[in-house]
């Protein structure tokens, strides 16, 4: 496969090593940096896009590489959410090692029919929920979750495996064997498996989180969980940068930012004291009825 020829970075090795990606500010995933992004062929034969270390904060434009490209690497920029995806049949490798991804959009991979490895290895997805758009790929073969807080869930292996489409063969760089899928099969089949994955795995509840314990809440002078949860859910919601950096200070101190503070009922105003009877005010006298005629 013959390369077209390009400018930037691709066209200058050299130069690549000098001024390349990692001394740049954070920067937008427009046409220009995808026309001057470094491209080549893979170890695997593929045609490969290179855009590792941009500090790129959200995906976009990525219509603008016209389908061209087996292999985009994303890896090592400030991403945050996965999703906004154009068309692309021609993918099959996705890299995104080493971003701040927290959140999967639910319609994230269906405009990829043909992906088949996903790396998501360094990132911050947290919850078995969140992993619910790479359960539905069905043509998913490689997966890389590495050193993200959600693999230290219990069973997390042995779900993905139940989950995931039976064409993921590689999990984590570690061959999924004949045992381990009769094992998740096991263990989450029946009413008891069933109970279970709902126990390790429950649908995200809009509100939930503001109305649960809210009695034990009031007693507390800390963060409560409910407070903490309600934090890191609109971490998993930003769509910047900064307000992810926001979100993880309030994280830390504990305080709740204004913006997320529930809504304080108005004091309804003060009624006005009935007059008890011996305060009400006389009725005015009438006239005097005059002596009575003989």
């Amino acid at each position: 496969l013959k390369l077209p020829r390009i400018s930037g970075w691709a066209a200058d090795p050299g130069r690549s090593a000098a001024a390349g990606p990692g001394n740049l500010a954070a920067m937008r995933l427009t046409l220009e940096l995808l026309q001057q992004a470094p491209q080549s062929l893979n170890s695997a034969s593929q045609r490969q896009l290179l855009l590792r270390g941009f500090k790129i904060p959200a995906i976009e434009n990525l219509g603008g590489t016209m389908d061209a490209y087996e292999c985009i690497d994303l890896s090592d920029n400030d991403l945050i959410k996965v999703g906004n995806f154009p068309p692309l049949k021609r993918l099959g490798v996705l890299l995104m090692m080493n971003n701040r991804i927290s959140r999967i959009a639910e319609d994230a991979f269906h405009p990829l029919p043909n992906l088949r490895s996903v790396i998501l290895t360094g990132n911050k997805l947290e919850m078995l929920v969140d992993l619910e758009p790479l359960t539905k790929l069905q043509t998913l073969e490689r997966l890389s979750l590495m050193d993200n807080p959600v693999t230290k869930v219990k069973h997390y292996r042995p779900y993905m495996i139940s989950k995931c489409s039976k064409t993921l063969r590689i999990l984590d760089f570690n061959r999924i064997k004949d045992k381990e899928r009769k094992a998740a099969a096991l263990l989450f089949g029946g009413e008891r498996g069933k109970k279970l994955m709902e126990e390790i795995a429950p649908s995200r509840v809009v509100g939930r989180e503001a109305t649960e314990g809210a009695a034990a809440e009031a007693k507390k002078t800390g963060p409560s969980p409910e407070v903490i949860e309600r934090i890191k859910r609109a971490i998993a919601e930003a769509e910047t940068i900064e307000e992810v950096t926001r979100l993880e200070k309030a994280l830390k101190s504990g305080v709740l930012p204004e913006d997320l503070q529930p809504e304080q009922k108005q004091a309804a105003p003060a009624a006005e004291p009935k007059a008890s009877p011996a305060s009400r005010p006389a009725p005015a006298a009438g006239p005097k009825a005059g002596p009575a005629a003989p």
